[in-house]
């Protein structure tokens, strides 16, 4: 699996992949079953089950927003040792609480981040498989939603992601440094720097592409074809 890096056509797919509805209902809860990482509970009461970190975990399963915000602020104080799967959870539960411009910026910041390990390490050893299969399903779980969300104001949203690649730049990921994974390339500094430069030029095309009418308008009408607004762009 090889992590799309090429984001520009996900600035259409966010609109497209959120499924029409025959009654509008708004998403308060992203209900997303990573096994066993990461199962939502049945109802807006049910806390989540999070098996992930045992340092997070407890918190992360919390219904109370201060706990969500806990963990935020202590990864964003540990930044350069947090795995993406963790992050991937701090999105999902910054969303359910209501910090859902806190949610879009960690999960950016999960996929890129996993990103740079992809481009440094063979995924497909016994090692790492499993975090490779765990963070496809991730992305592919909570992505729509994400962006559904994210797009309800484009200019925020691509503040957002210019934020999330940035920040993963200043924080290169501990594991990255790892002699005990198999690598995938000879230099890893270069194939870090290849591969922030790969999303920054994916995030500019994206921008570039909805800066012409057209498509901003095409986007437009898919999310409102799929009841977009009404479902994720509520206060």
């Amino acid at each position: 699996m090889r992590l799309r890096l090429a984001t520009c056509l996900a600035v259409f797919l966010a609109a497209a992949l959120s499924p029409a509805a025959r009654a509008v209902e708004q998403v308060r809860q992203l209900g997303v079953y990573v096994p066993p990482y990461y199962a939502a509970g049945t109802t807006t009461v049910e806390p989540p089950k999070v098996a992930v970190d045992p340092a997070f975990d407890k918190l992360l399963a919390s219904r109370n927003a201060a706990d969500i915000r806990k963990v935020r602020d202590a990864i964003a104080a540990n930044a350069d040792l947090v795995k993406p799967t963790t992050m991937m959870v701090l999105a999902i539960r910054l969303y359910d609480v209501g910090l859902r411009d806190d949610a879009v910026f960690w999960f950016y910041a999960a996929r890129d981040r996993y990103a740079t390990v992809e481009a440094v390490f063979d995924m497909r050893s016994l090692a790492l498989a499993n975090t490779a299969l765990a963070v496809d399903n991730f992305v592919g779980a909570v992505g729509p939603a994400i962006n559904s969300y994210a797009f309800c104001d484009v200019a925020r949203q691509q503040a957002q992601e210019d934020q999330a690649i940035e920040w993963v730049a200043r924080h290169p990921y501990h594991l990255l440094e790892s002699q005990e994974l198999p690598s995938a390339v000879d230099d890893r500094n270069a194939a870090l720097g290849e591969t922030l430069a790969r999303l920054r030029a994916a995030a500019d095309k994206s921008k570039a592409l909805l800066a012409q009418p057209g498509n901003l308008a095409e986007m437009k009408d898919l999310r409102a074809h799929n009841q977009a607004d009404a479902r994720f762009c509520w206060k």
